[in-house]
This record gives structure tokens, C-alpha cells and sequence, in this order.
């Protein structure tokens, strides 16, 4: 195999593998137009998810350093070959899981038990449901009737479909996952602004919108997004003496890192409460493109949700019913949850420091996300792009918050956390800053 006689190619991750091919191109030992091994090759050679390895060939395709050839594999791009272009940013805008710690679905569609589904036939998969039901009662969570969505926001939306009216205010952490705002303003809702602190809303926040009408709050117990806050058990106290004078506001709490948080489950759902949803997704730690996720909903709330047609909204495919449910009865599927939760708590952790250690400040104390306040958002995320630099602007998230951006830490390394905290201190010191490669 050509490669393997060129060059040892090394790596965990997917930048340590694309480095160590750029290495090799620039010292010369990997020759220009060398073909270089398949995805699975390679990925079986260092023992690494295929996901790790593809990653990798894409970034250094991005940067023109590969060329793809389909099924012929891939190589190292010629000398003859147009200019590269320039180096594409890094990413830390997308807000995407690592794709490098989601299970290797190609492996488990291949061995799932999947039969065609008739229009007749229940629309969620008991056994899925029992499982999913099982988590809500391990972590000693109340658990009511259990249905299932086509990812967390299309569950909001059934649920305020069915329960509100077009003008009815809702009350929605500020600032808070930039799909909820959307939500509200496309489907008529007046959002209330409900400021959120590094143990997630705060109890002032939530008495004022309750105050002002709110007849319903969307809250996020855990990894809030965009700025990491996680309820404390004190924090817990204060917000349920908040919610118990307004028994009749529909409460959704959604819990979108679930098993991938370091923080216990919490909720505000209380015997006697009539409307009621706590909403996890599958995204974070499967995959987003398996748009599912599982309400566990008072029983008012699901009949009323529920009467929609089973052909819409409802019909969520068997076959990723049945892809979920491999994953969550694979043999390492603990394992694999408990290495992706440990990843993204460093390299979170790894860039909260790397900024302390410029002096700073930013919010992160659980998820996959910082939240960096700045003076002026929309100046700073120009210069951090000039810079080599792809960062999500605080406009998108907030109603009244200050200004300040989200970057997503999933993949970044430590090297990197310390280059990006080194980046954004120049930039905002207002100094000459180069493009990264």
C-alpha cells in the first residue's frame, strides 16, 4: 500500500491526524500525489472512529492540501494543482457535537432490526419508549406519559400549537438557544425576557415574566445554550417558590444535554401541575441528524398535544426509532457517553481557562458552549474572521441581555483554546493581529 511505505501516518483526533499528514506532505516524506488510505483504512489502522478520520480529510480538503477521487480514495493534491485557497476559518460558530465521539452509525444501521411500518401501527416503538421512560426514573425525575417528536423543537412547537393562542406571552430565558426566539416570532407568541445567570434563570426573572403573563416558560435545567448555566439545588428552591403561585402556566423544560451533563437532573415539575413537558434529544450524543427526541409530558398535555395527525407531525420514521434503540442497547453505548461527557467538559473547561488566563471573562459551566461578553459583538466577530476565526454574534440568542459572543468548544483542543484566548485578547486590546493558518 503506497502510503504505508511512505509514512506513518498518527493521531487521536482529527486534527492530530490532519497535522501529522501536513507534516508529512511538508517534510517531504508524504510526496506530492501520493494516495493516501480510505477512511476505514485508515480508521482501522489508528484504531479511531471513521467519523475522526473523515473529519480530518475534510479539513485538509477544505485547505486544498487533499484531493477527493470518490470510492478511489483520496490524495495528496500535485504541484500542477490550482493555488490552494486560503485556509478555511475554524470553526467555532457551528454548534455541532464532535463527530469523532457520536457512535459509528454506519455499523449500527447494519445491524438494526427494522420491519416496514403500516399506517395502523403505534407510532412510537414500545421498547424505546420503556427505555427512555427508564432513564426519566433513574434520575428520579417524575415520568408521565412519554411520546415522541422529531427533534426538541418540533415537540415545543406541537405543545404550543395546541395550548396557546397567537399573542400569548411566553416566557424565554435571555438570552437563550437562538430557535426559540425564531419559534416565537414566526408562530405570533410575545416573548418575555428572562435573564439567565451561570446557574442558569434567575428566580427575579422568572417573577417578573410570570408577573407580566406569561402563559407559558420554555427553561433549560442543564448546559443552558448559549450560556452554560446549570441549576444548583439552591437555585432549584428559589425557582420552584416562583412557579407555585402560577400552577395553571404550561411549564417545557428542555434538558438537550441530558447524559452528556456533569450537573444531576433537576426540574420544576411538582405533583398537581397539569401542563407540564420535559423534552430530551437524541442530537448531542447520536447525532443531529436523527431528528428525535422523547416528551415526557403531564397527561393533559399530551392528550391535547397528541390529537394532531399521526401522518404529520407525529410520524416519526421506525428506522430511526430502531437506530436510536441500537445505540442505547450497544454493549459500549455507556462507555462511548461517558468518554464523549469527559471530552467536552475539558476542552470546555481548556478554553474558559486559556481566557481567565487573558483576563477574560466568559460564562461555560456545563455543555459545549462559551458565552464571551464584549462591548461591540458585531466588530469583534469581523476581526476574529479576519483573523482565521468562525464565532457566533450574541444578537442571534438575546432579547435585552448585553452584547457578546458564543463559540462552541466540541473540538478544540487545548493548543487551539490557548491560540483562540491569544486572538481575542489582541482583538480586544485593539492590536494588529495576524491570520492563522
Amino acid at each position: 500500500m503506497e502510503w504505508r511505505e511512505t509514512v506513518v501516518i498518527a493521531g487521536r483526533t482529527a486534527i492530530e491526524i490532519a497535522e501529522s499528514i501536513r507534516s508529512a506532505v511538508d517534510s517531504g516524506r508524504l510526496k506530492r500525489g501520493a494516495s493516501l488510505p480510505t477512511v476505514r483504512q485508515l480508521a482501522e489502522e489508528l484504531g479511531v472512529n471513521r467519523n475522526t478520520v473523515a473529519a480530518a480529510y475534510k479539513q485538509l480538503s477544505d485547505c486544498g492540501l487533499l484531493q477527493g477521487r470518490g470510492r478511489q480514495g483520496s490524495r495528496v493534491a500535485p504541484d500542477t494543482a490550482a493555488p490552494p485557497p486560503a485556509a478555511s476559518p475554524r470553526d467555532l460558530a457551528g454548534g455541532n457535537p464532535d463527530p469523532a465521539l457520536l457512535p459509528d452509525m454506519t455499523s449500527v444501521l447494519r445491524g438494526v432490526g427494522w420491519h416496514q411500518r403500516s399506517y395502523e401501527d403505534p407510532p412510537d416503538d414500545p421498547e424505546l419508549i420503556r427505555l427512555l421512560g427508564q432513564q426519566f426514573a433513574l434520575d428520579d425525575l417524575p415520568v408521565g406519559e412519554l411520546w415522541l417528536a422529531s427533534g426538541t423543537f418540533d415537540a415545543i412547537g406541537t405543545i404550543l400549537r395546541k395550548l396557546l393562542a397567537v399573542g400569548d406571552a411566553v416566557g424565554v430565558e435571555d438570552p437563550c438557544f437562538m430557535t426559540t426566539l425564531g419559534l416565537m416570532r414566526q408562530a405570533g407568541y410575545v416573548p418575555l425576557s428572562m435573564p439567565v445567570d451561570d446557574e442558569g434563570l434567575t428566580p427575579g426573572g422568572l417573577r417578573r415574566a410570570l408577573e407580566a403573563g406569561a402563559k407559558a416558560v420554555i427553561l433549560t435545567p442543564r448546559a443552558h445554550n448559549p450560556v452554560g448555566g446549570s441549576w444548583s439545588l439552591a437555585r432549584l428552591a428559589a425557582l420552584r417558590e416562583e412557579m407555585r403561585a402560577y400552577p395553571d402556566v404550561l411549564l417545557i423544560e428542555d434538558d438537550h444535554f441530558a447524559v452528556l451533563s456533569r450537573f444531576p437532573p433537576m426540574t420544576l415539575v411538582e405533583a398537581g401541575r397539569p401542563r407540564w413537558a420535559i423534552i430530551r434529544s437524541v442530537s448531542k450524543y447520536i447525532g443531529p441528524d436523527l431528528r428525535l427526541a422523547v416528551v415526557n409530558s403531564s397527561h393533559e398535555l399530551s392528550r391535547a398535544s397528541l390529537s394532531l395527525s399521526a401522518f404529520t407531525t407525529r410520524w416519526v420514521s421506525s428506522i430511526l426509532q430502531k437506530s436510536v434503540l441500537a445505540v442505547l442497547t450497544a454493549p459500549g453505548y455507556r462507555q462511548l457517553i461517558a468518554g464523549a461527557a469527559a471530552a467536552y467538559e475539558r476542552r470546555r473547561e481548556d478554553v474558559v481557562a486559556a481566557l481567565a488566563g487573558r483576563g477574560i471573562k466568559a460564562h461555560g459551566r456545563d455543555g459545549m458552549n462559551v458565552w464571551i461578553p464584549v462591548e461591540d459583538e458585531q466588530t469583534v466577530a469581523r476581526r476574529l474572521l479576519e483573523a482565521g476565526w468562525t464565532v457566533r454574534t450574541g444578537s442571534v440568542f438575546r432579547l435585552a441581555a448585553p452584547p457578546a459572543v458564543r463559540i462552541t468548544t466540541s473540538v478544540i483542543p487545548k493548543p487551539l483554546a490557548e491560540e483562540f484566548a491569544r486572538t481575542l485578547h489582541l482583538i480586544l486590546r485593539e492590536e494588529v493581529v495576524e491570520r492563522g493558518a
